[in-house]
């Protein structure tokens, strides 16, 4: 074999290594989730990969055939996606997400339960959900000093690694403090965590949060036109009640898990001075009202609200609680504060 044979066969071996290294495979059993759709008559009709901000999908939509999914491709560097399902339901489609960092190798997707999953086969994927079984443990005994700290040091660690943009997500944010202290944080990653679109859409929400109104602070009226009538926030708030406003939706399953314990403090409170108030966000009224007849809600709705209260209120989760003084400043607000309004509400209204 002369000089140039040899030439190119080695650059054509060095190409096919090249190819190899950039392969990955994505596998996951899907049993546990059909078992429990099962229950509802639903299955999983089809799945994709895609990314994890935008949503574009990576790879073509696929029927899924049994309860197996198997998807390959070529991947140049590391990027934060997910394993979309699709089940066709009576209103449309749901979906559930999977985070994962597409990277190369096999990636095997592990379901625990029908509601949680853990990824693992790479090096990113290993160390990303290694970390996060370690913070679920610490927080699962009740120890979340301990699992905020694990999971500032996971991100120090790995500040140069995407799966560190992942991480921040999980940080308490709910307050000023919180997150002037992930901010904090961010300024002491890299380029390749600070620029990632998960980061960059984290800070967003983090500014969102600090130009908001706060604890401590009147509150800010909007008007909210439906079916031909116009109700203010200020119907409510400032008029000499406690009032503990519930920003909800109806196909918001964590808002509609909630709404017991709201109802509950209304019917506790309800002859001392006190009522609860739902803002419908970003719902359908008709939708909305189906829902406060499902769930037997018993206080005052705004209905139509859309964009309107959250965009005010800096809201970018829900459901949100802001509980107001009787002169509308605002006593305890945020998306898991529920121990904090029962506990301010026990303080005013003694047994």
């Amino acid at each position: 074999m002369n000089k140039k044979s040899i030439l190119s066969a080695l650059l054509g071996l060095a190409a096919m290594t090249g190819q190899a290294q950039n392969t990955y495979t994505v596998s996951c059993d899907v049993s546990l989730l059909n078992e429990e759709y099962a229950k509802e008559n639903v299955k999983v009709d089809s799945f994709y990969l895609a990314d994890f901000v935008s949503q574009e999908p990576i790879t073509e939509k696929c029927a899924l055939q049994g309860n197996k999914i198997a998807i390959s491709g070529r991947v140049e560097k590391p990027q934060i996606a997910a394993l979309l399902l699709e089940s066709q339901i009576q209103n449309g489609v749901r979906t559930n997400r999977f985070p994962l960092i597409l990277e190369a190798g096999d990636i095997v997707i592990t379901q625990d339960d029908w509601m949680s999953c853990r990824v693992g086969g790479t090096p990113l994927n290993d160390a990303l959900f290694d970390a996060t079984r370690e913070i679920g443990k610490a927080s699962e005994a009740g120890d979340k000093d301990k699992a905020v700290q694990l999971t500032k040091d996971y991100i120090l660690a790995h500040r140069n690694d995407l799966t560190a943009a992942l991480m921040l997500t999980a940080l308490p944010h709910s307050t000023v403090p919180e997150a002037r202290k992930v901010l904090a944080l961010i300024s002491q990653c890299g380029e390749v965590v600070q620029q990632h679109p998960v980061t960059v859409k984290y800070v967003e929400r983090l500014n969102t949060l600090l130009t908001r109104p706060q604890e401590g602070e009147r509150f800010r009226d909007f008007a909210v036109e439906y079916d031909g009538k116009t109700a203010h926030l200020s119907d409510y708030v400032g008029r000499g009640k406690y009032v503990l406003v519930d920003f909800w939706a109806s196909w918001c399953g964590p808002c509609r898990a909630g709404i017991p314990k709201v109802i509950a403090l209304h019917e506790k409170y309800k002859d001392r001075n006190f009522t609860a108030l739902g803002v419908a966000v970003k719902d359908k009224p008709e939708a909305t009202l189906r829902a406060i007849k499902d769930d037997a809600i018993p206080y005052p709705q705004i209905l139509n609200s859309q964009a309107v209260a959250s965009e005010l209120y800096g809201i970018d989760a829900i459901p949100e609680l802001i509980l107001f003084a009787p002169d509308g400043t605002i006593l305890v607000r945020g998306n898991n504060r529920m121990d904090a309004i029962e506990q301010k509400l026990a303080e005013v209204f003694p047994e």
